[in-house]
């Protein structure tokens, strides 16, 4: 599937328009700032707007770096007039705190029947199936990779953003797995059976180092769960298969695999559109060739 998809390559140099905002001069923040907007990672989250986002859409907003600089490129456009009557659904505290930094209207997403669009970061995804893994960095506050995958799960059209060392087969790393605190301990060591020898099970703490237990302050979410940290120490080969090896442990709510095919992936300054095998349920076709 992979080879099929075409690659558009944007310049590697990006500048930055002075008409946008009037700045003092030089200062820490505005170096900071320019810096972020002439990053590969800000253009993926410009072009993503650009090429997706239109007036009177309801918008899933995304978490994560680029998530953020889309989330602030969505405001500019608000107030310069270029967007109108957007309302966003938040996928975590952290993107409603941005976007209302950025002054874009929120709703709940359990009030919301439709979400047009929804973009967001991704920690790392699988070449060819488009498979990918939420969740990884540590959560802030009241995060839900639950709420996240809620929004994901039934906006009409979906775009991840990723850096391009982060879109690859053999995928490493960890899986976060959402569990029932009152039998964690049990749930870690079925999941651990499960996959000996290839992983090692870790809770996640709320602060403090990570360990097999967790230590004295595990992590407790927004839904009253804990997260376990399924750490592969060899490549993955399936993520698809992880993921169904999971969901039929006792005590396991929910994990950071997403399955979801998504429209396209923003890929750095790349763009990569990704055709699906079958038209979009709810779209009828896809309209991003």
């Amino acid at each position: 599937m992979a080879s099929a998809i075409p690659h558009l390559h944007f310049p590697v140099t990006w500048k930055s328009n002075p008409r946008i905002r009037k700045r003092k001069p030089a200062t820490a923040t505005a170096t900071a700032c320019s810096l972020s907007e002439a990053s590969p990672l800000f253009r993926a989250a410009k072009h993503t707007v650009d090429t997706f986002v239109k007036s009177g859409m309801v918008i899933g907003l995304g978490s994560g770096q680029a998530s953020g600089m889309a989330i602030e490129y969505l405001g500019r456009q608000l107030r310069a007039g270029a967007l109108k009557d957007l309302v966003g659904i938040p996928t975590s505290v952290v993107s409603a705190s941005e976007a209302a930094k950025a002054g874009i209207p929120l709703g709940e997403y359990e009030n919301s029947s439709q979400i047009d669009f929804a973009f967001d970061d991704v920690d790392i995804i699988e070449e060819g199936t488009l498979i990918s893994v939420i969740g990884r960095r540590r959560l802030q506050g009241e995060e839900s990779i639950i709420q996240e995958k809620l929004v994901l799960s039934i906006a009409d059209q979906l775009v991840f953003m990723v850096k391009e060392d982060l879109y690859k087969c053999g995928l490493e790393g960890s899986i976060p797995v959402l569990v029932e605190s009152l039998n964690w301990l049990e749930t870690a060591e079925e999941i651990d059976d499960l996959f000996l020898g290839d992983a090692e099970v870790w809770r996640r703490p709320s602060v403090g180092h990570a360990g097999p237990l967790g230590g004295d302050f595990p992590l407790v979410t927004t839904e009253g769960h804990n997260v376990l940290d399924v750490i592969f120490t060899s490549p993955i080969a399936s993520l698809a298969e992880v993921a169904n090896s999971l969901e039929k442990v006792d005590g396991v709510v929910d994990h950071g695999v997403v399955s979801k095919f998504p429209d396209a992936l923003t890929v750095q300054a790349r763009i990569s559109c990704c055709i699906p095998p079958h038209p979009h349920p709810k779209s009828g076709q896809n309209k991003h060739m």
